[in-house]
């Protein structure tokens, strides 16, 4: 009896501590740039995806909390870039999660809509996508496609204080199976998008991160990343994380031209 009691015990402590999602996410690329050395299934590009070497950016920025960090050297839109021919084939899980923290040691307002690329990734080829751009120096533009389908369009969320020069973080989730996208900014949820079964695939085509400047002519700022990590599914340290917006007024709504 002593025995089937502890057997007991030991494992409903094993499932009490298991993930809540079940099986434990993996890291799939993790680069905090403090060796300076850029991961070797990563590039850099710019504007018109042309490749970039140093100067036109640089690994020797002052880290987050210390060390070092990826940043704009000469071309102000450098962006790195982990693309279909070195990317995980097959995806090995229905879901994709990517974290990384950004500031902007400047910025100068040029355009009513900045269309500076924050995070742009694509799937199923190039024709599904999750879309997330700075509008401004406090919010952020929003828009998937699925398959060539816009799913969602005009959304504007509020992202403040983004170019005040100190860290930010932004984080993003997308279950391919169920058509789910989120977004956290600061660990606050802004977006939370169920578009359904049969839309998305796990096909995964290419990450960038950040990505670069919609606008023409480019825009006058600079930027810096830290701690870039792409999961395979939501990091166990995050899956208690809140799955609806604390305050639905956090996104406004107004068509593009």
């Amino acid at each position: 009896m002593l025995k089937l009691s502890k057997l007991f015990i030991v494992s409903a402590l094993l499932l009490i501590l298991s993930p809540i999602h079940g099986i434990a996410a993996n890291c799939l690329l993790f680069e905090n740039f403090d060796d300076q050395v850029l991961d070797d299934r990563c590039e850099v590009y710019g504007h018109d995806w042309a490749k970039l070497s140093p100067p036109e950016y640089h690994l020797n920025a002052a880290g987050r909390n210390g060390g070092y960090a990826f940043s704009s050297g000469t071309v102000n839109e450098a962006n790195m870039y982990w693309g279909a021919d070195k990317m995980v084939t097959p995806w090995p899980t229905d879901e994709m999660y990517v974290s990384f923290w950004m500031r902007y040691p400047t910025f100068t307002k040029t355009a009513a809509m900045e269309n500076i690329k924050i995070f742009y990734p694509h799937w199923n080829k190039a024709s599904s996508y999750v879309h997330f751009s700075l509008a401004s120096g406090d919010s952020v533009y929003y828009s998937a496609s699925a398959k060539g389908k816009m799913m969602t369009t005009g959304n504007w969320i509020d992202c403040p204080n983004q170019t005040d020069g100190q860290w930010h973080q932004y984080e993003f989730y997308v279950k391919f199976s169920e058509g789910i996208s989120r977004f956290w900014y600061d660990g606050a949820l802004k977006v939370d998008d169920e578009f359904g079964t049969g839309v998305w695939t796990n096909e995964v085509f290419y990450i960038s991160v950040p990505s670069v400047d919609g606008q023409t002519p480019i825009g006058t700022f600079s930027r810096e990343v830290d701690d870039w990590e792409v999961w395979d599914g939501m990091p166990d340290a995050f899956a208690l994380r809140p799955k609806s917006p604390a305050a639905p007024t956090a996104i406004a709504l107004r068509i593009l031209p």
